[in-house]
């Protein structure tokens, strides 16, 4: 524990220590070194800044992130390669943000907090240049604050409203870019700021029955293998040694069906595959058949039911689709 008044040496990286060429290549090097392993891109290439500073934080690690327009991707190849697989607790101080995990999907505005399952793939869009003060906790310690921490990974805590709003202003007050000396130790403040995520959680936020814990292991299977065309219940009730009949019956209990998380994952996959330059050389038809759809023209008419814009429409300007599945049946 840090002793009070005691502030430990912030490490700091910047892109204005580079020539501007290789100002995004910089960055990607040192945030997957220093802070996380992640791809980055940015439609500001010729122009991108964006610094990083870093401190010890009693069980926590602190984190003060600036950074031009950016698309970040936490993937399960990146995830492969990790040695951490924590929770990051982000206040977003300027700007705004789109996080996607776990199925949800939430805009993120000055004030806003969030939390991120490092141990999950996720996708967060800063929209424009930001500016947030993050807290990283490993998985362990967080779990004596919230028993399932991932249940409120992607779910946004507003500034101003209730224990939520307790919780963004406790880390706003972490905003500095001074060494700032505190009343109480760092590690003691790291707590405090955890005891206020929980309160914002609420008492419904409960460590998950065994037949939870199953079924996340089900959706985590389907997420990673809906690719496959041919992908059924009995599969993936195979794989985890249950029946397909105990398989429905998981669903069934959290008002949904294997088809439609089956459906949801898919177009996930095309809403990601679309939105990402990198892709842009397939055709619709190929990113259908890399997501598990047989007929191109099926996939277009859920993703258009799912998205709001058919998938050629999507790909010529994502920034202004909705990103979110809202229902498939």
């Amino acid at each position: 524990m840090v002793a009070m008044g005691a502030t430990p040496e912030r490490e700091h990286w910047s892109t204005a220590d580079v020539e501007q060429r290789h100002a995004l290549a910089y960055w990607i090097d040192t945030v997957c070194k220093s802070f996380l392993e992640i791809d980055i891109d940015s439609s500001e290439r010729d122009r991108f800044t964006a610094r990083l500073d870093q401190s010890p934080f009693g069980p926590a690690t602190f984190h003060l992130v600036e950074a031009s327009r950016q698309a970040i991707r936490r993937t399960p190849a990146r995830i492969s390669h990790s040695q951490y697989d924590g929770y990051v607790l982000l206040n977003l101080r300027a700007g705004r943000l789109r996080f996607q995990q776990h199925g949800r999907d939430s805009c993120v505005e000055t004030g806003d907090s969030v939390l991120v399952d490092c141990g999950a793939p996720y996708q967060l869009e800063c929209l424009e240049a930001t500016r947030s003060v993050t807290l990283r906790y490993a998985s362990d310690w967080l779990r004596n604050w919230v028993p399932e921490p991932q249940s409120l990974a992607g779910r946004p805590f507003r500034g101003g409203h209730g224990w939520g709003g307790a919780l963004c202003a406790a880390l706003a007050n972490l905003d500095t870019d001074c060494q700032q000396e505190l009343a109480l130790p760092e590690g003691v403040v790291a707590e405090q700021i955890a005891a206020l995520l929980a309160l914002a959680a609420g008492p419904d936020a409960q460590a998950l029955r065994a037949s939870h814990k199953i079924l996340n292991r089900i959706r985590r299977t389907i997420r990673d293998r809906c690719h496959e065309a041919g992908l059924s219940p009995a599969m993936v009730a195979g794989e985890h040694r249950i029946s397909t009949r105990y398989l429905h019956h998981l669903f069934a209990q959290s008002k949904t069906t294997f088809g439609s998380e089956l459906m949801r994952m898919r177009l996930a996959c095309g809403h990601r595959l679309l939105s990402d330059s990198r892709y842009s050389g397939l055709t619709v038809s190929e990113v259908a058949v890399r997501c598990g759809f047989l007929e191109p023209s099926h996939f277009a008419r859920r993703f258009r039911k799912a998205y709001g814009a058919g998938p050629v429409e999507f790909r010529k300007n994502p920034s202004n689709q909705a990103g979110a599945v809202s229902s498939l049946s």
